[in-house]
């Protein structure tokens, strides 16, 4: 299993519930990455590999909707639900959520964002 990462789009250190966050990874030994638009092209499993994104930007507006997407957690054993209910109570908010798959870790960074994005618009709709 590829050691637990997480990575964060649209929170930062000015965020609520940053210090949570942080501290949910700590005890759940997840390393936390910061991405933003410049690695929007990079691929997610490189991403949470530690590998740098290209640096540029694809120009497409995405909403500025937080997003946690995790890796190397899992539902089955109940890692990934203790690490989320650690950031909830932590105070951290995070609209779209997504683990990442053997499939979307191939996927840009704009890819899956774009993904949760369109999931998260759908859900909204159908309530």
């Amino acid at each position: 299993m590829e050691n637990p990462c997480a990575l964060v789009w649209r929170f930062g250190p000015e965020s609520p519930g940053w210090g949570g966050l942080l501290a949910a990874a700590a005890a759940h030994g997840v390393a936390l990455r910061a991405v933003g638009d410049g690695d929007l092209a990079a691929r997610v499993g490189d991403l949470c590999d530690g590998r740098p994104g290209p640096g540029f930007a694809p120009l497409i507006l995405l909403p500025p909707t937080p997003a946690l997407i995790v890796r190397g957690l899992s539902p089955q054993n109940g890692s990934l639900g203790a690490f989320l209910d650690d950031v909830r109570r932590g105070g951290a908010v995070f609209p779209l959520r997504a683990m990442v798959t053997p499939t979307s870790e191939g996927w840009t960074l704009l890819r899956l964002l774009q993904e949760l994005a369109a999931e998260h618009e759908a859900m909204r709709h159908d309530r």
